[in-house]
């Protein structure tokens, strides 16, 4: 096989195994940094660089996480731009927002295909059930991706990345992580985390393993008695996959696991049951288990024609187990009240299966079938076994009108099994070289989504919370626009910069939320009649020999609610945010020193109070930073120690005391407080 066919190949194959990093040299020049380009594969017709990409691509590479000293994803994600989490303490979910928009419109894929098991009010997936461990890069998608990933991308999409074999035949790999939270270290208390695995390569095979423990033992702050503010988790994670590639065919199979523990302890309560006399407490666990089975492949015909095929299938369990814990005797027992006991299961199948087709040098296409099918069952679903499938056919094209012009129109047509979707979901996205280091990108998309099972049959009823799901919801649908310009500029063989700045408007017809009812802890799944979010957003990079900087601005417009029912308050409510990430290298010494600092503004919003008047209220602006050193020791290890959240968040009051599951007197929880960390990689390599 000719040199070249052999990396086409190999980059054919890379876009559907997810996970190889491949990158260009460019030709040495003596004006220009020896720079290198980590190439793009989310929504790509075959890798290639985030510079030429029609998508505005960030890149989250696999140092960038070790020089934060990463202990679950959403260490890495909070410091992005347009994005932002919330906390539900309770159940131990990460909300996230993106573009303005909540996180059941924002796509998480795991080497490109859909993680299985949304939950919690927020209907959406808890990014911190993936295993930081395993992550070679995140890339970030922002902008509407409806028609090539479907539901569920309004926002954009984050694809996770997994690692692949090293090059050598056999690499063994292991992280030991520890750390505080706030000030409270002991074996039942902070953050432990153990990682070892490993990965083999001969001739044409390769293979791998891993397994993680991961561990908080919760935070009990001002907390009284047994109760935790922040409740105590334990996860298991392992992951295996095997690989064969030779001349043309390509396949790859991965196993991901997750088996998690959270432990609610409550207070015992100061009146006696009924029937014992005795003073119980009440406790919950959450049980969640997820087995995710993946099998892509690629065959390659020749330089204008390849195909592409990816299924996964996922098991996912979500129980509830609920005991009394006796004050006078320590017995546990079985809580036998209603909503104490739940099971709930979900099956999800996916199938992707993408043809190349180089028509010419300036015309391109891709057509494309996407399948989603999902199930549910158990007892806070409604009665029976719940289905909702989606069929799909896509087809884009991506057309060279100019030297310097790109463009990609792209039509999707749908076929759900519970709702009528429109005829056909258009999108085109644009790329222009305005001139020699500008880009311009601009791109509209209009989106269909349909509820999920948790939305249409889920309701549960306890003494905190009464959450309906709502059968006669309507199916969301939207017109997204996004544009960006980009310049960078390499100056000497040291010094270069990039630069960016850009917008998006985003209008949605019957948004899908919870509504509360005012005084009470019950929601209501329900359509909103319109939902409109906005922004703007900068940044630049500079790069000089050692060091790099890094900042960013954003200004985001969040849907008001009450401007339905009163014309005369704003539609759109902003916040702006602020981010900088700072890195010096000493190279001789093998030690870098990073900081990573994100200020979140002040976020207004209204709300009915006890007389039912709306009245404006807004949560009240903090600061986050993380400081961190890495130590490259001998050939095998790698040292890091630092500080997380220096300026010790950890609640943010609202101007007004608010109702809703999971929140009080309007305190939102953002974090645990100031804490330390340290922690020693070791990886080793048999040539």
């Amino acid at each position: 096989m000719q040199k070249s066919t052999l990396l086409l190949f190999l980059s054919s194959f890379s876009f559907m195994a997810g996970a190889q990093t491949i990158r260009r040299v460019i030709p040495e020049d003596t004006t220009k940094p020896k720079d290198l380009e980590e190439v793009v594969i989310t929504g790509q017709y075959q890798p290639q660089s985030a510079k030429n990409s029609v998508y505005q691509v960030r890149v989250i590479s696999n140092d960038r996480i070790l020089k934060q000293g990463a202990a679950q994803l959403q260490d890495v994600l909070k410091n992005e731009l347009n994005i932002r989490f919330s906390q539900d303490v309770a159940t131990g979910g990460s909300g996230i927002t993106m573009l303005g928009l909540a996180g059941q419109n924002v796509k998480i894929l795991v080497d490109g295909l859909p993680v299985v098991g949304r939950q919690g009010t927020t209907n959406e997936i808890n990014i911190n059930q993936i295993d930081i461990n395993s992550i070679e890069k995140i890339e970030v998608v922002e902008g509407p991706m409806s028609v090539v990933y479907g539901a569920d991308a309004l926002a954009g999409v984050i694809n996770i990345i997994t690692k692949r074999a090293a090059l050598s035949k056999f690499s063994v790999n292991a992280r030991l992580h520890e750390e505080s939270v706030s000030n409270e270290y002991g074996i039942q208390q902070g953050i432990h985390n153990q990682y070892a695995g490993f990965t083999t390569r001969r001739n044409k095979w390769e293979a791998g393993a891993s397994f993680s423990h991961n561990y908080f033992g919760g935070w009990r702050d001002t907390a009284s008695g047994r109760e935790l503010i922040w409740h105590k988790k334990d996860q298991r994670i392992a992951n295996g996959f095997a690989g064969y590639t030779n001349g043309k065919l390509s396949l790859r199979y991965r196993l991901d696991g997750l088996d998690e523990v959270i432990t609610n302890p409550g207070n015992y309560s100061d009146f006696q049951d009924q029937f014992s006399g005795e003073n119980l407490a009440f406790d919950q666990q959450y049980l969640t288990r997820r087995l995710m089975q993946q099998l892509q492949g690629s065959y390659f015909v020749n330089s204008g024609l390849h195909f592409q095929a990816q299924a996964a299938y996922t098991n996912y369990r979500r129980q509830v187990f609920s005991t009394t814990v006796s004050k006078q005797t320590g017995d546990v027992k079985l809580n036998i009240a209603d909503g104490a006991q739940s099971v709930v299961y979900s099956n999800g199948f996916t199938f992707r299966g993408t043809a190349f087709y180089k028509v010419s040098d300036k015309i391109s296409l891709q057509p494309g079938v996407d399948i989603n099918m999902e199930s549910g069952e158990g007892e806070r679903l409604k009665s029976g076994k719940n289905n909702v499938n989606d069929f799909a056919f896509f087809i884009t094209s991506e057309i060279s009108v100019l030297p310097k012009v790109k463009i990609r129109p792209g039509l999707r047509f749908i076929k759900n099994s519970v709702y009528d979707a429109p005829p056909a979901v258009p999108s085109v996205n644009t790329k222009i070289e305005i001139a020699k280091n500008w880009d311009l990108r601009l791109s509209y998309a209009n989106g269909f989504r349909s509820p999920s099972i948790r939305e249409l049959y889920f309701s549960f009823f306890d003494v905190n919370h009464q959450i309906i799901g709502n059968p006669d919801l309507k199916a969301e649908t939207s017109n997204s626009f996004t544009g960006s310009v980009n310049w960078r500029k390499t100056l000497t063989q040291h010094i270069s910069f990039t630069a960016n700045a850009g917008g998006f408007y985003n209008n949605i017809r019957n948004l899908i939320d919870y509504v509360y009812t005012p005084g009470s802890d019950t929601a209501i799944v329900s359509n909103f009649t319109e939902s409109k979010t906005a922004g703007v957003n900068a940044g630049v990079s500079v790069r000089h020999k050692n060091w790099s900087v890094t900042l960013g601005g954003a200004y985001t417009g969040f849907y008001n609610t009450y401007s339905d029912e009163d014309k005369t308050l704003p539609q759109l409510q902003w916040s702006p945010e602020l981010t900088g990430n700072f890195t010096y290298s000493f190279s001789k010494m093998g030690l870098d020193v990073s900081l990573f600092c994100k200020i979140t503004g002040k976020k207004p919003y209204y709300l009915r109070n006890t007389s039912q008047e709306i009245v404006l209220t807004e949560l009240k602006d903090f600061q986050m930073a993380d400081f961190n050193v890495t130590k490259k020791l001998f050939t095998s290890f790698v040292l890091n120690a630092g500080i997380r959240n220096i300026f010790d968040v950890d609640r943010i009051r609202s101007t007004y005391a608010i109702n809703g599951v999971h929140t009080g007197s309007g305190i939102s929880n953002i974090a645990t407080g100031r804490s330390f960390f340290a922690g020693v990689s070791f990886n080793w390599d048999k040539k």
